[in-house]
């Protein structure tokens, strides 16, 4: 295709032929295909009837080439009539990238379309290679120096093309040397420790092939810079200064070297620290925000941590657009720096109105009642993080953003945004899979987590495996009341045999229902009631251990039990499966009353806390709690309400069910089997990384974990050697190892490998395990 220089030439040389003035009688233009004569007619300056004159003729072809839809025009003359020939340029009939990796296709679509190369628009040569030129710019901000382009340009039949854009990305460039001059207080070592950026090096970081801080790029960088400035400000040296930052880069373009020049100057400490400005009242409370002290060692973080813990505060009582500037007048001479804290709190501000987004199912009123933030109160900080936290424990939405957006003109009024993404929260499934505790299984469900769009909870279930078939009905109204009391219905059958999956040899056939009423007591706890009735029918064989067969000797027939309950529930996590922050706790009554064949109880415990280290990770502490008993005719807990350990969501490592106290043999040549105990104590702690090679991580959950506790009773049969009352420490079992969590389409996949470490003759161990299609 012809340049631009080549197209003016031959505007010029058109030009030439023409003759003197004249009155034009008619225009003709020849070549058009796409283009419509009414646009080509509508950019002349001239029309039919006007005076012409040649020496505007290069007027003429610029305002045609000005159009951008020919590649070459020309004008020629037939008597007082002009003929214009054009060549239109070609339509863009298809884009295509290949290669890319690290920038999505749909974001180049976006900035093809932006440019106008996309499908349907007209070609242009010259804005293809600048979209070249930037995307081997953007590649080179990521550290990819070896990244190419390349262009392909197909012509098509009707005048059009297609083009790709054949990318290779080449690899990130890795740094190899990080060298820092001029610093005499601190160490290298001290520094580079502050620094994101690791040098390549196996044995000094063996795990860079995950976190990736080894490899170079201009965001990187620019962070480093600001961390190391940042290092020398915390510590109270204000006269520092970067100086220059080399970044070498290798032949092969793929090995960086950088060299920071530091210049670290005096540190300074504290002459004065003082509040100034429009305090609202508020002297004694903001003031006792002032930790800095004069005297101290000045830090920039310190400073920085006041000034947001102001904000903060006046941001708790209306004040949303409160402005803390810090002010320093630093003294060279002494080394000494006053900092003057300018307080501006603004107007307080009020909810004008509250516009929800993105919930297509669920009804505005779902959303609505769990803010705290509400229209025409004041903005306080505190009530927004309380409605996102509760918006994200619902379990309803992937995803919850709440933001303040001005109301125009007005200083003092805002809109709230409350944005969230909706998750799957109806389902119908069938499935067929396979779980370590339970052997093959086939479950039928039906669940309804927000059903209507009204917040109910509603699921039915029917569930078939090797040990159990199962059926429930279940229906929680969670705003029973204004006032979020909750009500409740579960109705539940139940026929169970463990001899083919567990050590037990006994078989229950249950059925019943329970009521629930549910009473909130303050932000993050409720109360929680139960009343439930069951029927229990067991089946003892004659190889159980004597254990069971003593207890259905002494409790011939059916159990009809009525049970009363009765817990407390403390949540303040930041959401349900990808939780990374805060705390759950649970304690728990069951009691099963006397108005059944049966009184026993059991109070169980149950906590979780996660401490997050950044966005990426987090820890997670946690602990299971249970004992009990029996009273009045019945002297101990019903062995089959035993609590059990081992296996998946108890102690990793080992067989389900297989730690604890072991049962009496029939006879001595019968194995001992573990049958439960009255007392559980189990706890854990994980570490929640990302899952490595995985860029979307909304649907996993990994963990590092180290699993420990066991089962214990407190009543031996006589003459059991295998059974010693109490809690032994000694007898605690740990296992520790890596844990993958994914929320598959079609169902849930669960993948554990633990390695045992203190585990004793006659455990049974069992390193990996693994669930599909259980509802996590």
């Amino acid at each position: 295709m012809k340049s631009a220089g080549a197209a003016l030439m031959t505007m010029l040389l058109s030009v030439g032929a023409l003759a003197a003035p004249f009155e034009l009688s008619a225009i003709t233009v020849n070549g058009l295909q796409r283009v419509s004569l009414g646009s080509v007619l509508q950019a002349l300056p001239i029309q039919e009837g006007d005076r012409v004159d040649t020496d505007n003729a290069a007027d003429w072809l610029r305002a045609i080439n000005d159009t951008g839809y020919f590649n070459d025009a020309r004008v020629s003359r037939e008597g007082d009539e002009l003929i214009f020939d054009v060549t239109e340029r070609p339509a863009i009939h298809r884009v295509e990238f290949s290669g890319n990796k690290s920038i999505p296709t749909d974001s180049l679509e976006r900035v093809m379309e932006n440019v106008g190369l996309d499908e349907g628009e007209i070609y242009s040569q010259s804005l293809l290679e600048g979209i070249e030129l930037e995307l081997e710019r953007q590649y080179s901000l990521q550290g990819r120096y070896n990244a190419s382009v390349d262009l392909v340009v197909t012509p098509l039949s009707l005048n059009r093309v297609d083009i790709e854009l054949d990318i290779s990305e080449g690899p990130v460039a890795k740094v190899d040397h990080i060298e820092i001059t001029g610093n005499r207080i601190f160490t290298d070592a001290e520094l580079l420790d502050a620094l994101q950026m690791r040098e390549t090096s196996s044995t000094r970081y063996p795990f860079q092939f995950i976190a990736r801080r080894n490899r170079f790029g201009q965001a990187q960088l620019t962070g480093d810079e600001s961390r190391l400035e940042n290092y020398y400000l915390d510590r109270g040296y204000l006269d520092f200064r970067l100086e220059s930052t080399q970044v070498s880069i290798a032949d092969n373009k793929s090995a960086i070297t950088l060299v920071y020049n530091v210049h670290e100057g005096e540190p300074y400490t504290l002459s004065n620290v003082e509040l100034t400005g429009d305090l609202v009242g508020l002297d004694d409370e903001l003031n006792a925000l002032v930790t800095a002290e004069p005297g101290d060692t000045y830090s920039r973080l310190t400073i920085a941590n006041i000034s947001s813990n102001i904000t903060n505060e006046l941001g708790e009582r209306g004040y949303a657009f409160a402005d803390v500037r810090p002010q320093l007048e630093p003294d060279a001479d002494t080394l000494t720096v006053s900092v003057t804290l300018q307080v501006n709190p603004g107007q307080p501000v009020y909810v004008n109105r509250i516009e929800i987004r993105g919930n297509t199912a669920t009804n505005d009123e779902v959303i609505r009642r769990e803010l705290r933030q509400l229209e025409r109160g004041l903005v306080i900080n505190r009530n927004i993080r309380q409605s996102r936290a509760r918006l994200e424990r619902l379990g309803y939405f992937s995803s919850v953003n709440i933001n303040t957006r001005r109301v125009s003109g007005r200083d003092d009024l805002v809109d709230l945004v409350v944005e969230v993404e909706e998750t799957t929260n109806s389902q119908i499934t069938g499935s067929i899979g396979f779980s370590d505790a339970s052997g093959i299984f086939a479950e039928a469900r039906v669940d309804q987590k927000n059903f209507q769009g009204k917040g109910y909870d509603f699921s039915a279930s029917v569930t078939v495996n090797e040990s159990q078939q199962s059926y429930n009905l279940s229906f929680n109204d969670p705003y029973f009341t204004i006032n979020g009391v909750s009500r409740g219905i579960d109705l539940f059958y139940r026929r169970t045999d463990f001899s083919s999956t567990t050590f037990d040899t006994y078989a229950t056939n249950t059925f019943g229902g329970r009521l629930t009423l549910g009473y909130p007591i303050a932000e993050n706890q409720r109360v929680n009631y139960a009343l439930g009735y069951s029927q229990d029918e067991l089946f003892v064989s004659d190889s159980a251990p004597q254990e069971l067969t003593d207890f259905k000797d002494n409790n011939p027939g059916t159990y009809d039990i009525v049970d009363a309950r009765v817990s407390w529930v403390y949540n303040s996590l930041n959401g349900t499966f990808k939780a990374t922050r805060g705390r759950q706790m649970t304690v728990a009554t069951e009691v099963a009353t006397p108005l059944g064949d049966l009184t026993y109880y059991r109070l169980t415990a149950g906590a979780e806390q996660y401490f997050p280290i950044n966005d990426q990770y987090s820890i997670r502490l946690h602990t299971d709690l249970g004992y009990g008993g029996g009273y009045g005719e019945s002297s101990q807990l019903p062995f089959y309400k035993n609590f059990y350990s081992g296996g998946v969501r108890s102690i990793r490592g080992y067989q389900p069910n297989s730690l604890g106290p072991l049962g009496t043999p029939q006879t001595v040549d019968d194995d001992a089997d573990p049958i439960g105990g009255n007392i559980k104590v189990e706890y854990g702690a994980e570490l929640l990384v990302p899952m490595p090679l995985v860029e979307d991580q909304s649907t996993f959950r990994t963990s590092l974990f180290i699993d420990g506790g066991n089962v214990f009773t407190d009543n031996c049969r006589a003459g059991n050697s295998g059974c010693d009352e109490g809690v032994d420490i000694r007898e605690m079992r740990y296992a520790a190892g890596i844990d993958v969590t994914w929320i598959t389409p079609l169902a849930p996949l669960s993948l554990s490998y633990a390695w045992p470490l203190n585990a004793q003759d006659g455990d049974q161990e069992k390193s990996f395990a693994f669930t599909i299609g259980l509802s996590y």
